[in-house]
């Protein structure tokens, strides 16, 4: 038998060694497939994560949806958030997404309670010192921190952000309702304050 192996020119050596490659190459590849399982396991688990926030956001904007009683507060929810104007050609679309941490943010200082019932305060804890009333120094500077944070490199029109500060100032009494000349120097202020200016 071992004179036929040896006619049809087969090296057993080789044959042994190639073998000994492929158990390595085996090895490795279970290595690699359990990395893959483990980073497969850490991704399914961000997902659930993700999916619990956005369930909690969800929540928190059919409240929202609800509770605002003021059409102007609404539509300009609806210009700064779910339309976007393209910088060179200036015409303007709807998003196909919206910053949905920096939607609720800007309203988390006024529904506290809220926030804390849906745990979404683990959010925002980091810049927003819960159990406190606001002002309007205070929300100024919260929004100031907010969207660094949560800036999802879409731009938003800084006029229409600007006017949406302003209408959640006034509805939520931070200030008095404002004159047109008053309502020039505090949306001024507004950019100034949050660098909207550039």
């Amino acid at each position: 038998m071992a004179d036929e192996v040896g006619g049809m020119g087969l090296d057993i050596n080789a044959w042994w060694e190639v073998r000994e490659d492929s158990n390595k190459i085996t090895e490795a590849a279970v290595r690699r497939v359990q990395d893959d399982q483990k980073k497969a396991q850490q991704v399914g688990q961000d997902i659930k994560k993700d999916k619990a926030i956005n369930e909690k956001f969800a929540s928190f904007l059919t409240f929202l949806l609800k509770d605002i009683k003021s059409d102007i507060l609404m539509k300009q929810i609806y210009h700064v958030f779910l339309k976007t104007k393209h910088e060179t050609t200036d015409l303007i679309h709807l998003r196909k997404s919206i910053n949905t941490a920096v939607v609720v943010g800007i309203f988390v200082p006024f529904y506290q309670g809220e926030i804390k019932e849906l745990w979404l305060d683990e959010q925002y804890q980091d810049i927003f010192n819960f159990n406190k009333s606001i002002d309007l120094t205070g929300y100024i500077h919260f929004i100031k921190q907010l969207l660094p944070k949560y800036h999802d490199n879409i731009i938003m029109d800084k006029e229409e952000f600007t006017k949406l500060l302003r209408y959640i100032s006034e509805y939520y009494q931070l200030t008095e309702k404002l004159s047109p000349e008053s309502t020039t120097e505090f949306e001024n202020t507004l950019k100034k304050e949050l660098a909207l200016n550039e």
